[in-house]
């Protein structure tokens, strides 16, 4: 199954989506929200980081529990969410 027409709208590269849909980072998801490729992979193993929670608005205290309630797969969500806004 190909990715491209999502990656598209998501401004990033069709590889770089399907790192992200296995939980992994990639250069091109981080530099898109403007986090480190390392604030990246901890936010996809459900560990909350304060550049995510300030891109959103929240405070890093209710991203931990969102993310306790979501685990990766709600993380792996928001950052779809983040990508498809910022286009």
């Amino acid at each position: 199954m190909g990715f491209f027409s999502l990656a598209s709208k998501m401004g990033i590269f069709e590889s770089d989506l399907i790192k992200l849909l296995n939980g992994q980072s990639s250069f091109g998801v981080a530099s898109k929200l403007g986090v480190f490729e390392s604030d990246l992979q901890k936010f996809l193993n459900a560990n909350s980081s304060f550049a995510f929670a300030n891109k959103i608005g929240i405070f890093e205290s209710d991203l931990q529990s969102l993310l306790n309630k979501t685990g990766k797969e709600g993380a792996i969500g928001i950052v779809i969410g983040i990508l498809l806004k910022l286009k």
